[in-house]
């Protein structure tokens, strides 16, 4: 599949593979550098994370929402492509019990890439949390050759090109 991606420059670069989008604005962090053993060594799937400076949570492909944990920390995006996304944001949220998150989307919704899905009180997160790194993760990695094209830097929700699946 081609997809068109903005380049830094705003011009336009053919990229091959599915373009999945930032979830939230922040800065890049590499998987490795996630302060989690089980996203650290890509057992839960390979992908990116990163440190949000940015409020809102959104869809990074059409698809949907599959998983809302209720506590609000983590979702399970299946995008119309099949891959299966997990956006986690920060480490240890589960034990906050949904504090310094609000849902904006329900489990079950169809969505579009951009669309939100969750709010959160980085304020809080960042008292509250081990980490507010938010690992971004394709969950299914067998069922694809891969990914590649991985943002770095500063990337904005809904706008920024995340990184790219490698279909079979």
């Amino acid at each position: 599949m081609q997809a068109i991606a903005p380049a830094v420059e705003g011009k336009a670069t053919k990229v091959d593979g599915i373009v999945l989008l930032a979830p939230v604005t922040g800065e890049v962090v590499a998987l490795e550098d996630v302060p989690d053993a089980a996203f650290a060594s890509k057992a839960v799937g390979d992908g990116v994370a990163i440190r949000p400076t940015g409020k809102i949570v959104v869809a990074p492909a059409d698809g949907v929402l599959a998983k809302i944990f209720n506590t609000n920390h983590a979702f399970a995006l299946v995008a119309d492509s099949g891959a299966e996304l997990i956006v986690h944001i920060g480490i240890e949220t589960v034990k906050l019990g949904g504090q310094g998150f609000t849902r904006l989307a329900e489990q079950g919704s169809r969505v579009k890439a951009g669309d939100p899905v969750l709010e959160l009180d980085l304020d809080y997160l960042a008292a509250h949390a081990a980490s507010v790194i938010s690992p971004i993760v394709l969950s299914n990695t067998d069922d694809f050759a891969g990914v590649a094209n991985m943002a770095s830097g500063m990337v904005e929700a809904g706008k920024t090109v995340l990184y790219t699946v490698k279909p079979k």
